[in-house]
């Protein structure tokens, strides 16, 4: 499942990252967002365009396009 299709307040293992664009690969690995790292999917806005997420003690914003190419498991 994706990032997207996760529920709140849950912790995620990233699986992997399946994009081709080369400009978003590499802002999510410079906020930490690699394959193999535990994140917690905090929560989504009302409309759901947007999510927040911990990783390693920071908190992020992704869009929703951005977290359906994030590909995890529950932990």
């Amino acid at each position: 499942m994706t990032l997207f299709d996760g529920c709140e307040n849950q912790t995620y293992k990233i699986t992997a990252i399946k994009t081709e664009d080369e400009a978003l690969r590499h802002r999510l690995f410079s906020l930490g967002i690699t394959k193999d790292c535990h994140i917690f999917l905090e929560r989504f806005s009302s409309n759901k365009a947007t999510l927040a997420i911990q990783v390693n003690q920071t908190k992020i914003a992704l869009r929703d396009s951005e977290a359906q190419h994030i590909f995890v498991e529950t932990i």
